[in-house]
């Protein structure tokens, strides 16, 4: 049975739905700086499997170009989370205690209005 930070005991059931409700407030600038610690320890398993497969080149060398691969797929893919890091930095992206404050699309929210269509801020379906 899970535990609670007081350490009462509760359900599987009330254990998941308070597990998703945490998860939700996660902002985006939170998970892609995750994204970025993450593909940073992939990237260095990677080169370590990478360097490791030269000295055994002639036995694996398919492997070394498997790993060559991935190795510039993951640098790609950091690349990419920087500049999505950097995008999202320039906005107002509230912490994890102000966004149990209500954050809402209007006003002072994640993004200006400008970014969604007319129809969406009137609870429509988005064209």
């Amino acid at each position: 049975m899970p535990k609670t930070k007081a350490g009462e005991k509760i359900s599987w059931k009330e254990f998941m739905r308070r597990w998703g409700k945490g998860i939700e407030r996660v902002s985006a600038y939170q998970q892609v700086k995750m994204q970025i610690i993450s593909t940073w320890i992939i990237l260095i398993g990677v080169l370590c499997g990478f360097i490791i497969t030269l000295f055994a080149f002639k036995q694996v060398w398919w492997l070394t170009i498997i790993l060559g691969g991935a190795l510039f797929n993951t640098s790609i893919q950091l690349l990419g989370l920087w500049q999505k890091k950097k995008l999202l930095s320039r906005f107002n992206v509230p912490s994890v205690k102000e966004e149990t404050k209500s954050v809402t699309i209007e006003g002072e929210g994640y993004f200006p209005s400008s970014f969604f269509d007319d129809d969406y801020d009137k609870g429509g379906d988005v064209k």
